[in-house]
C-alpha cells in the first residue's frame, strides 16, 4: 500500500491563494523559475548510538509560467530527484518524477478563476523491494523531503473559484476534484489506484498598498478509498489545513510570519479479514501537526538582498496507546537559514541560502526515539520574460 502522496496537486494548491486573487491574476506573465536543493538528515537513535543513519534527497524542478492572452495562462511542471539512504546496500531512487501541465482562465474581471491540468506519470514505478525501502524514510511525518513518492499513474484535476471585494477585503471560496487513475507502485505486479480527492477553501485576504497583506485559508479535504486490485485496501481521513499569514513591508525590506494548523480525521482500514467494507478506525493513527515561519529580508547593496528565516513543525502523539502497533509518538523539528536574493531585472532574480535543521522524534512501536539534524542547501533563478 502506497500512501504519503503530496496533499496537494498543483491545481488545488492554487485554492490557497483565492482570498487575494486579483492581485494575482493582474501580475500574470510569462516565466521561468528552477531551483535546485540539497537536504540531507541524519538519524541517531537516543538509546543505541550504533543505529545512525543518513537520508538524503537532491531536488530539481522547472516551472514554467506562459501568458497565452488576457485571463489565459498555462503552467507546466517537472522536476528530478535523488534520494538516498546509507544503509542495506545505500539504494537510490533517482531520476524524472511526475510532470504536470495546468490550463488557468480568469474572466469577469478577474474575479473568477477556472483551471483543469493532468499529472503525467513520468515518475519511477515498479521499484524492487531493496528501493521500496525509502519510501518509509522519504514519507516520514518528521522529515520534510520536497519528494515523498517518486512516481504515480496519471492524475486528473479541475478547479474552480470565485473572490469578492468587500470594504477592502478579498473573500474567496472554491473547490478542486483530484482523479487518480490505477499504477503499479512496485515489482509485484499488483494495482494500486489511489482514491479521488476533493479540496474545498474559503479565505480572507487584504493588501495594504505598500504595507503588507494579511490572509487567512481554510481548506478541507475529502478522499474516497484506495484499491490495490480494485478491493478498498485504505481511506484517508477527513483533513482540515487552517494557514494565517501577515506580511509587513518596509523601505527597505520587510518581515513575514506564516502559521498553519493540520488536523486529520480517522483514516479507514478493513474491518477484518472477511469483511470487504473499509470502517473507520478505533482511534486516530494521525497527530495533529502545527507549524510556524517567520522570515525577514533587507537590501544590501544596490539590487542584492539578504534574507533569514525559523521554521518549527510539531507533530502530536496519535490516539493509540503505546503498547499498540499503530502507535506513533510526537516529533518536532527546528531550523534557522539565510541567503541572498540578487535582482538580475525588474522581473528576474537569482538567490542561494541554507539552514540547518534540529530536531527529534519520541518513537513508535517499531521505532525507538531519534535525535535528528539536517543541512539544507538551496538555489533558485527566476526570469520573467
Amino acid at each position: 500500500m502506497i500512501r504519503s502522496r503530496p496533499v496537494l496537486s498543483l491545481a488545488a494548491a492554487g485554492l490557497i491563494v483565492l482570498s487575494h486573487l486579483p492581485a494575482c491574476a493582474q501580475s500574470q506573465r510569462s516565466s521561468v523559475s528552477q531551483s535546485l536543493t540539497y537536504l540531507s538528515w541524519k538519524m541517531t537513535g537516543k538509546r543505541s548510538t550504533d543505529t545512525t543513519q543518513t537520508v538524503s534527497q537532491w531536488f530539481a524542478p522547472l516551472f514554467v509560467k506562459v501568458r497565452l492572452a488576457q485571463g489565459w495562462g498555462l503552467a507546466l511542471y517537472s522536476a528530478a530527484s535523488r534520494s538516498t539512504v546509507d544503509h542495506a546496500g545505500n539504494p537510490d531512487i533517482t531520476g524524472l518524477n511526475d510532470s504536470k501541465i495546468q490550463l488557468t482562465h480568469t474572466t469577469a474581471d478577474e474575479r473568477i478563476l477556472l483551471s483543469a491540468g493532468a499529472s503525467l506519470p513520468t515518475g519511477q514505478t515498479k521499484l524492487p523491494a531493496a528501493k521500496r525501502d525509502l519510501i518509509p524514510w522519504m514519507s516520514a511525518d518528521f522529515f520534510n523531503f520536497p519528494v515523498k513518492i517518486p512516481g504515480e499513474g496519471l492524475e486528473l484535476f479541475g478547479e474552480a473559484g470565485v473572490a469578492v471585494p468587500a470594504s477592502g477585503w478579498v473573500l474567496g471560496a472554491a473547490g478542486a476534484i483530484n482523479y487518480f487513475e490505477k499504477y503499479t507502485p512496485y515489482d509485484d505486479n499488483l494495482e494500486y489506484q489511489p482514491g479521488m480527492r476533493v479540496v474545498g477553501t474559503a479565505g480572507i485576504g487584504r493588501d495594504w498598498s505598500n504595507r503588507g497583506h494579511v490572509g487567512l485559508d481554510v481548506l478541507v479535504i475529502y478522499s474516497t478509498d484506495d484499491k490495490v486490485e480494485g478491493s478498498p485496501v485504505f481511506g484517508d481521513g477527513l483533513q482540515l489545513d487552517l494557514r494565517l499569514v501577515a506580511r509587513r513591508d518596509f523601505v527597505k525590506g520587510g518581515v513575514e510570519a506564516m502559521a498553519r494548523f493540520i488536523q486529520r480525521g480517522k483514516n479507514r482500514r478493513k474491518g477484518g479479514q472477511s469483511s470487504l467494507d473499509l470502517i473507520s478506525e478505533q482511534r486516530n493513527t494521525n497527530g495533529n501537526d502545527l507549524r510556524f515561519r517567520c522570515s525577514a529580508r533587507h537590501a544590501l547593496i544596490g539590487k542584492l538582498q539578504g534574507w533569514a528565516s525559523f521554521d518549527t513543525k510539531m507533530l502530536m502523539a496519535n490516539g493509540y496507546a503505546i503498547e499498540d502497533p499503530l502507535y506513533e509518538n510526537a516529533s518536532r523539528i527546528y531550523g534557522a537559514g539565510a541567503g541572498l536574493d540578487l535582482g538580475l531585472g525588474q522581473h528576474s532574480a537569482f538567490g542561494v541560502g541554507a539552514r540547518l535543521w534540529k530536531g527529534s522524534s519520541d518513537g513508535s512501536y517499531r521505532r525507538e526515539p531519534l535525535d535528528l539534524s539536517g543541512i539544507e542547501i538551496i538555489q533558485r533563478l527566476t526570469i520573467g520574460l
